[in-house]
């Protein structure tokens, strides 16, 4: 751990923000890349976008550029967006198709697998085997496509998310498809990216379409997942809950949550639970906007909200599902990327009407942790109590901080 971080960490209080450096200093954005970001397996996007051989789209996190490409039909590779060469990006669009990777500044050409294929008039010492594109660790899981930057052996993946593996397949994610994508980037920090997202005190005062959707007792229980809010409200959206559930079973979908600690890998989450009475999917009418995804049989007025980390979420209703990706760019930068998926087997798509909760408020998110990030600037500045509805929060920083092998005060 830096003496930074180590420093910082000391003056970290309990159930308050954080001091102001772990949101917008050059030295904690490169420790956390190091230590946390770089450690993680990080969801780079869906196979969806890499369906045929030679598809690919580059994933950029902090300082790197990763090329997500499908060499077979079986595989899909990783490797950094780095020419053997002398260093420059082999691949400059953000995604595209191609037979074989080549770079524009001295034609080196590389093979789907990342072999070096063409390298013209190097010396006869040269050993082209040597001088293959360099890997990045990749798995595909029910669709997603993971990465992880760890220089050597990574956390092994199935113990970390094979137990997800029922909830995946019954919502259909390995044949899903891919109905829209949006991009919000955001200057703010990716904690303050998470932070906002782990609770729910905000929902109210900012996000009216959200909450529209929503029953008022499961937004303050639950909002932001199963240990965000107030033990009294939980126990006064219990009944509701449990008769939800008792249905949803009865429809075949798997049940259960997982709310991960502070000491957990990559504090996970799963929760589900009801959306509005009367409403099947989370449109502006409650009406779905695609047909049922996965294996399910019937409607049951639910959703899902599952964590494979800080980093990605996965939120689904009955007809289509939305990740999220906040990846970190800069200090004070993030990318914010939202894909819609929808069956693989669906033949149409309200597309306005599937988007209008998530896209109004992503758009809205973006705008209040800007602001969020603005004001942490200021000299003004002190880190403030949380309210009892941002328990979530305190979570994610014992967990962050955890990973610097820290704990607050």
């Amino acid at each position: 751990m830096s003496d930074l971080i180590r420093r910082l960490a000391a003056g970290v209080r309990l159930g308050y923000s954080l001091p102001q450096p772990f949101y917008c200093d050059d030295g904690v954005f490169e420790a956390d890349m190091a230590r946390v970001i770089g450690r993680k397996w990080l969801v780079a996007g869906h196979v969806d976008r890499v369906r045929n051989k030679g598809d690919y789209f580059l994933y950029p996190i902090g300082s790197e550029s990763i090329i997500i490409v499908r060499s077979d039909a079986s595989t899909i590779n990783a490797f950094y967006n780095v020419c053997r060469h002398r260093g420059s990006l082999v691949c400059t669009k953000p995604e595209g198709q191609a037979a074989r990777l080549t770079c524009a500044y001295h034609a080196w050409s590389y093979g789907l697998d990342g072999a070096l294929l063409a390298a013209r008039l190097m010396p006869g010492d040269f050993v082209r085997e040597e001088h293959g594109l360099h890997r990045c660790h990749v798995r595909v899981f029910h669709g997603f496509i993971f990465i992880n930057l760890a220089a050597d052996e990574p956390e092994d993946f199935d113990a970390a998310f094979a137990d997800l593996a029922p909830h995946l397949d019954f919502h259909g994610f390995a044949d899903a498809k891919i109905a829209h994508r949006e991009s919000y980037p955001t200057e703010a920090n990716w904690k303050l990216i998470v932070e906002n997202f782990v609770e729910c005190y905000h929902c109210v005062p900012s996000h009216p379409e959200f909450c529209s959707m929503h029953p008022p007792d499961a937004l303050v229980a639950f909002g932001a997942g199963p240990s965000s809010g107030p033990d009294d409200a939980v126990e006064r959206y219990r009944p509701t809950l449990e008769a939800w559930e008792r249905r949803a079973a009865s429809l075949g979908r798997p049940l259960g949550s997982i709310d991960d600690g502070p000491g957990s890998s990559h504090l996970r989450l799963l929760l589900q639970r009801t959306i509005r009475a009367g409403y099947e999917s989370e449109t502006p009418d409650g009406r779905p906007a695609s047909r049922l995804m996965g294996k399910r049989r019937d409607f049951d007025q639910g959703r899902m909200y599952l964590s494979f980390s800080p980093f990605t979420q996965v939120v689904a209703t009955n007809d289509f599902a939305v990740l999220f990706l906040f990846t970190p760019l800069g200090p004070t930068r993030t990318g914010v990327d939202l894909y819609w998926l929808v069956d693989g087997r669906a033949a149409e798509v309200d597309v306005e009407r599937m988007i209008w909760g998530w896209d109004r408020t992503t758009r809205q998110d973006k705008e209040i942790t800007e602001n969020n990030q603005r004001g942490i600037l200021s000299t003004r500045y002190a880190p403030g109590r949380y309210s009892d509805q941002e328990r979530r929060v305190v979570t994610f920083q014992q967990w962050y901080l955890a990973q610097y092998g820290c704990a607050p005060a």
